[in-house]
Parts: structure tokens; C-alpha cells; sequence
């Protein structure tokens, strides 16, 4: 993607990306990294509340990283600022604390250079939340990480993981007591690199950055996934784009050792790209990857593995569902073992987003739910709350096909919610993401842009 930070997915780090773009090139250009930012409107019925502004003018350019739940109900929002003739953009985080309707003021983590807009926020099974970005400058760029600890009300200072040219897109994982890996590319010419380096445990060193892949030129790698499993073993996994097809790689590193495996294919002989993996409640992890017939374009599927607590070995494939031109989110597990997938993808009303779920007791899933009625725009967010909710966020031209408007549904126990347009009226950009929290609570944090450049910073949610 670009200098700044990531490709969801990636996105934006839950950000989705499709197969074909994958296949076209693993590493998108600097010049798509850096894209103007955008804000939001205000006004909703229902049971979600009021918009606020998390933005004090509508003059700057702004963008929405990421926003996430913690362990004791705050909600964080990572966003990006930039003011009207400014040569650098501001990374910001506010916090409402849990049960408040009340966003603290923003505070900034960091001075980045302009048009920077990519960071991860990822919660930890201790109730922790890990923010991770790059610092981009002329001789290399810096990735940093800031934790907001259990309990917290703020964020550390940034601790420098690594420094290198050319080090983009990172992604952080965390897990029990602590221990973390954050996963990198080095972007070369017709080449990128994979790197990694961990820290055993929260407040530790991070490890020297260490090399993953062995690949030829020409080759590009994309879609880093990290993963710590509770028994401390650690996992990469990303796509590998080749002369000869597309695959996705893996490797791992068992607790106490200070060895990375041997870079592996898990996928067969059919292309394999944009791989999405989670770790369940249980211990167990899933990954999903977009299959497409070895060598050429033709129909997709949705294959989801599982790999057991305690075990690097992955399942075989199974087949979620057909596919056309998807981009997928990461799967979302439940507290039951519940896997639900969610794309947008192309259909007989065009693209749409759907979701389908494999039941824990027979391990078959459901037919495709169609979650959007209108046409939603690549940019949408899926999240997974505590009790199992599910949530997705997407942006949607408005009739004119000139404005967008940001809509939410969700879906409690086993039925959807109709779609619901969260501002009250369209925008010239306008993009967001979704966190679910305790007993289905759910927080919206989204951009809009009336003229497409500069705008604001808005939040709602329900339960407040």
C-alpha cells in the first residue's frame, strides 16, 4: 500500500481487499496510501443516539484509522488530522469511557508526516489496546506502537519496534500476559520483503527485526496476518504474488523458542490471496483466504480453515461460499465457536455485502444473507462483540451517485437488523468503522467530507 502504513483491510487494518486486486499487485503505490481524509453529518433516529463531533472545525482534512472496545468497555477511536496548510498530519486518539456518552478530547500520539493515514488498534486478551504506525522519513521509517494498558486512561509514549528503508504496512497481534509480534513489509523494487519481531511480554524489548521470506525477484508479498496463540505460539501469515501463481505462507514461532519455521504454502494448487485470520475464545484459530482457479481469473470461493488449540497444523480447506470479485473480512468468532464471514462482492443486483456462518454443532454453513440493499462502496468494517453480535459498517452512494452516506446493520442472535443510514444527509466522502461492545453495545466513528477534502470527525452509538 504506502509509505505510511498498511494495505484493511488491510485494511485499513480490518480493511478488505478483493482477490483481484491482490493478483494485480500485493503492495499497492505510495500515491494510493496517501488519500485525502474524510468527516461526518449528524442526526439519526432510532436506538442509536445523536451524532456528537469528535472534530472542534470543519477545515481540516481528516480520517478515521481504526476505533476498538477495551477490555473494560472504554471505546478508543484512532483518527488522523491534518490542518489547512499544515506540511504535517496529527495521529489523534479520544476515549469515552465505558458506560459514558462522553468523548474525552482528542490527544495526539504522534507527528507524522502529511497525508498519513494508516494505524492498527488491536485489542489484547488481557483488556488491553496496541496501537501500531509508521513514522515515515527521509533516510527510513520507524515502526512505533503505543499501548493503552488495562485500566488505562491513556496511551504510552511510542516505543520504536524497528527502522529500516522502506518499511511499510505493519500489523500487531497481542496475546496472553502480553506477548506480541508485529509484522512488516520492506518494499522494494519489484520486491518486497516480510519481517517480524516480537516481545515476550507487556512492558518487554522488542526482539531484532528477522526475515521471513526467501523469495525470488519479482515477487510480491501482501495481507499480513499476525496471530499469538494463548499458548504463546506465534504466527505470519501472508499472500505471496509469483510468476507462477499466488499463494498463502505461513510461519511460526513455538513459546520459548528463538527460531522462526521455515516458510510454508498452505494453499494448493488454485491461486490463493488476501489471507484474514483470527484466534477463537477456545485457543483455536481460523483463516479464510479468496481461492481463484490457478493461473487466470475465473469463479472465487471463500475457504475457511481451522487449526486447533495448541497446534500449528492447519485443516483442510472448506468452502464458506462462492464468491465474484469479493473482498472479505477477517473471520468473526464468537463466544460459542460460531465463525461468521462477511464480503462485499458482485451479485445478480451487483455488489453488495452478504454474510454467511458455520454453526459450531454441525460445522456447516448457512446460505448468504444479503446485509446492504443499496450499492456499497469498497470501504466497509465487520467486528465481532464480546456476546457474539455481529456489526458491519459501509459507506453508500445516495441516489444522485454523487454523495455517500454511512449505514450500519448488525445482527443479534441469529436475525439482521435492516439497514440503518447514520447521518442525515449525504456527503461528498464519507467513510467509517464499527466496534461492538458489552451486551451488544455498538460505537460508529465515521469521516465526512462535504466537498470531497475537508470535514469532520463524528461518533454515535447505541446504549448510551
Amino acid at each position: 500500500m504506502d509509505q505510511q502504513g498498511q494495505p484493511h483491510h488491510a485494511p485499513t487494518p480490518r480493511r478488505p481487499i478483493s482477490a483481484r486486486a491482490a493478483l494485480i499487485g500485493a503492495v499497492l503505490t505510495p500515491a494510493l496510501l496517501l488519500g485525502s481524509a474524510t468527516s461526518a453529518t449528524a442526526g439519526v433516529t432510532g436506538p442509536w443516539s445523536t451524532p456528537v463531533a469528535l472534530s472542534a472545525t470543519g477545515a481540516d482534512t481528516v480520517h478515521v484509522a481504526e476505533v476498538r472496545t477495551a477490555g473494560n468497555g472504554d471505546v478508543v477511536a484512532a483518527t488522523f488530522r491534518q490542518s489547512p496548510g499544515s506540511a504535517q498530519t496529527d495521529l489523534l486518539i479520544a476515549i469515552r469511557p465505558a458506560g459514558s456518552a462522553v468523548w474525552g478530547a482528542p490527544t495526539v500520539v504522534d507527528t507524522l508526516p502529511t497525508g498519513t493515514r494508516n494505524a492498527t488498534l488491536v485489542p489484547g486478551p488481557d483488556g488491553s489496546l496496541t496501537l501500531t504506525w509508521v513514522k515515515v522519513a527521509a533516510a527510513q521509517n520507524t515502526v512505533r506502537t503505543a499501548t493503552l494498558a488495562p485500566g488505562a486512561t491513556a496511551f504510552s509514549a511510542p516505543v520504536d519496534i524497528a527502522a529500516g528503508a522502506d518499511y511499510i504496512a505493519p500489523s500487531t497481534a497481542v496475546g496472553t500476559g502480553g506477548r506480541a509480534v508485529t509484522t512488516w513489509l520492506r518494499q522494494g523494487d519489484r520486491i518486497t520483503d516480510v519481517y517480524v519481531s516480537e516481545r515476550p511480554a507487556a512492558g518487554g524489548a522488542w526482539s531484532a527485526p528477522v526475515k521471513l521470506d526467501n523469495t525470488p525477484a519479482e515477487t510480491l508479498e501482501g495481507t499480513l496476518e499476525p496471530l499469538v496463540a494463548p499458548d504463546g505460539t506465534a504466527t505470519v501469515l501472508w499472500h505471496e504474488n509469483r510468476a507462477d501463481g499466488s499463494s498463502v505462507i505461513a510461519s511460526d514461532l513455538a513459546p520459548g523458542s528463538g527460531t522462526w519455521t521455515t516458510a510454508r504454502k498452505l494453499s494448493g494448487t488454485s491461486d490463493a490471496v488476501v489471507p484474514r485470520a483470527a484466534v477463537a475464545p477456545d485457543g483455536s484459530a481460523v483463516l479464510s483466504w479468496l481461492r481463484t482457479p490457478a493461473g487466470a481469473f475465473g469463479p472465487e470461493a471463500l475457504d475457511v480453515l481451522v487449526r486447533p488449540a495448541g497446534s500449528t497444523q492447519w485443516g483442510a480447506p472448506q468452502k464458506a461460499a462462492d464468491v465474484d470479485s469479493a473482498a472479505a473480512s477477517r473471520p468473526l468468532i464468537g463466544p460459542d465457536g460460531q465463525i461468521t464471514m462477511v464480503w462485499r462482492g458482485y451479485g445478480a443486483n451487483g455488489f453488495r455485502i452478504h454474510a454467511t456462518t458455520r454453526s459450531a454443532a454441525t460445522g456447516t454453513w448457512s446460505p448468504a444473507t444479503t446485509v446492504t440493499n443499496g450499492y456499497p462502496r469498497d470501504e466497509y468494517d465487520a467486528e465481532i462483540g464480546p456476546d457474539g453480535s455481529v456489526h458491519v459498517l459501509w459507506t453508500e452512494q445516495d441516489d444522485t451517485g454523487f454523495s455517500q452516506v454511512v449505514h450500519y446493520a448488525g445482527r443479534t442472535g441469529g436475525a439482521w437488523s435492516a439497514p440503518a443510514a447514520l447521518m442525515a444527509q449525504p456527503s461528498g466522502v464519507a467513510e467509517g468503522h464499527v466496534a461492538g461492545g458489552p451486551a451488544g453495545r455498538t460505537t460508529a466513528v465515521w469521516q465526512d467530507a462535504p466537498d470531497a477534502v475537508s470535514g469532520k470527525v463524528w461518533s454515535a452509538g447505541t446504549g448510551l
